[in-house]
């Protein structure tokens, strides 16, 4: 009998640990990194490179590519963080029928993101900047678990928002959102600003600290997207896709619908590169608004307010 070497017991465990990726119950946050082969295995469709944590929940089924970011996950979300715009490209949840009942109060404490490895903005980077920290996962989508509040509250879910489009038509597609979530039982969501593929065209925000503005490494982004996957129903899943400009609107979210081919061009990011490309051509291809109907929240901000 042979017995196995340190190094060898120390790559089987490894390998153990990545393919017993839970798929259902509820996961634990997690900041362990791996080597990016480790998950080739595992996630031949993604950019393992990118990869700095194994996936831990149901959050993590589909996977997404990274163009200028890094991988992370927490425990109710994963995201891509890009250290040059100091934000994420992509956010990404499940979101259920349950979870949009849920009734926590909003935490409002906003604080740097422990688990990026470069380090996160700082949240003072947005007083005094005439942005809102616009969360990118809401916090009325959080409200059913205290850790995953605590976490939308991190500044790797914030990305800077006029005021007008965060309290207007952004918080109306948000809340559409839920309400479609009550209807088909369970969505998967991914949000994410548009941000300068290159870099060179990006636009910093600025500050003012004791009287002078100061230039943050904050990108400020142009338009922002969110892209909804509905998979309750096998055979008849379909997406939809919406980017809406970063400024006040009387315009209805339903007037920007668009494709996740055309997220994808527009980002530089494959969604859902873990599914087949029969499958990804066929629902990324479509923008049918018909097949989402009962669109109620059109305008709904200008006459309400809510915290989100």
């Amino acid at each position: 009998m042979r017995w196995l070497s340190l190094a060898e017991v120390a790559l089987t465990t490894l390998f153990c640990s990545c393919m017993a990726v839970p798929t259902d119950g509820p996961a634990e946050s997690s900041s362990a990194t791996v080597e990016s082969g480790d998950l080739a295995n595992v996630f031949p469709s993604s950019n393992a490179s990118d990869v700095s944590n194994i996936p831990s929940s149901d959050n993590e089924q589909f996977i997404h590519t990274n163009c200028k970011g890094k991988t992370y996950h927490h425990a109710n979300y994963s995201f891509s963080y890009s250290e040059a715009d100091e934000q994420s490209e992509w956010v990404a949840y499940e979101l259920t029928r349950e979870e949009v009942e849920g009734n926590l109060d909003r935490k409002d404490e906003f604080a740097a993101d422990p688990i990026v490895e470069t380090g996160s903005a700082d949240p003072g980077d947005y007083q005094n900047s005439g942005y809102d920290r616009g969360h990118l996962a809401p916090s009325a989508d959080m409200r059913f678990d205290a850790t995953a509040m605590e976490d939308c509250f991190l500044t790797s879910n914030v990305s800077p928002q006029v005021k007008g489009f965060n309290n207007g038509v952004w918080n109306d597609l948000e809340m559409q959102t839920r309400s479609w979530t009550r209807k088909y039982e369970r969505l998967y969501v991914v949000t994410g600003p548009v941000l300068p593929q290159d870099g060179k065209n990006a636009r910093k925000m600025f500050t003012t600290k004791r009287g002078k503005d100061v230039r943050t490494n904050v990108t400020v982004p142009d338009k922002f997207y969110k892209i909804l996957y509905d998979f309750s129903k096998k055979g008849k899943e379909k997406m939809i896709a919406f980017v809406i400009p970063n400024e006040a609107t009387d315009t209805p979210f339903t007037e920007f619908v668009t494709t996740v081919d055309e997220v994808e061009r527009l980002t530089g990011i494959d969604f859902f590169s873990n599914l087949s490309k029969d499958f990804q051509e066929k629902c990324e291809s479509r923008s049918d608004l018909s097949k989402w109907p009962e669109a109620t929240y059109l305008n709904y901000s200008n006459t309400h307010s809510f915290n989100h």
